[in-house]
């Protein structure tokens, strides 16, 4: 597998941006594009068929399969994950189990959200330019593919967990439903300040147990998470906007911009002006705009 692009679109809402992302386009031999949904409202179009774009919806499109993301304006702004990787020669199993997914139309499965940190690590490491890091992503990525569908391609893992008795038990005595009405709930207030004790009580747990059974399936503690989702978002603004970092920072509710870019900094290894300037994608869509406008 060799990654061949990889990228963060944060709110969905410009006309430039949504002209080029939400073009009507193909890839080229062996080149399939994976999409995560993390929010917003629309349409995924894949050849003839329409889907509805939801929250933690997965999508995989298949060499020469035309596609396009139609956002739904009147509601809120699409924000996605999108990698697109060829399937080398050498990829065998990769390229039966990417098979057998189209061959079943396996498209548009729910997977957890805690896919959104995976996604995050992907592209950050795919976007740093160094060969081992590169790699590291390319690794990671058809870890994850293997992950959402299994080896067989006739299902995705939430899909055949719900049915494994097992499974469903283990869920349950790990407070899987109440990490998973958390987690909903930190994404919809993502720009406000939760207070920890204040979600355990919404979910009617002691917020230690809340902490502990958190942390057991996320990895991480809720504030840490939720802090995660800041910075997500934050990253998105820094690379498609010309808000300032005061601005973003006051966006996500931070203190202030100095607590902003230490937090950034702490999730990402760099301040949010060296970020902004290493990942800019303003040129993807500015570029193919002109490219457009000259054949009118």
């Amino acid at each position: 597998m060799k990654i061949l692009d990889a990228l963060f679109v944060y709110h969905l809402v410009e006309n430039g941006r949504v002209a080029w992302h939400g073009r009507y386009h193909s890839h080229g031999y062996n080149e399939y594009e994976l999409h995560f949904f993390l929010e917003g409202a629309g349409t995924f179009l894949c050849g003839k068929t329409r889907y509805v774009i939801e929250p933690e919806k997965f999508f995989l499109t298949a060499p020469g399969e035309f596609h396009s993301i139609i956002p739904n304006v009147t509601a809120k702004p699409i924000t996605y994950y999108a990698i697109l990787f060829f399937c080398m020669p050498e990829d065998a199993e990769l390229f039966y189990l990417i098979s057998e997914v189209f061959k079943k139309r396996t498209q548009g499965i729910k997977v957890s959200s805690v896919n959104r940190l995976h996604f995050d690590e992907i592209t950050k490491l795919f976007r740093s330019e160094d060969a081992a890091l590169i790699k590291a992503a390319e690794f990671a990525l058809q870890s994850l593919v293997f992950r959402v569908y299994r080896q067989s391609g006739l299902a995705c893992i939430a899909e055949c967990n719900e049915l494994n008795p097992e499974v469903v038990e283990k869920k349950r005595n790990c407070g899987h439903v109440h990490v998973t009405r958390a987690l909903n709930i930190m994404q919809k207030n993502v720009r406000k300040n939760l207070a920890i004790d204040e979600l355990a009580r919404v979910l009617a747990l002691s917020t230690e147990h809340f902490i502990r059974i958190f942390r057991a399936e996320i990895k991480l503690t809720p504030y840490q998470y939720m802090l995660r989702l800041k910075i997500e978002g934050a990253s998105g603004l820094l690379i498609s906007t010309t808000k300032s970092v005061g601005e973003i920072a006051e966006w996500f509710g931070f203190e202030n911009q100095f607590h902003f870019s230490r937090c950034f900094k702490k999730c990402t290894g760099i301040p949010p002006l060296e970020y902004r300037k290493t990942y800019l994608q303003g040129a993807d869509f500015n570029s193919a705009l002109d490219g457009l406008n000259g054949l009118n």
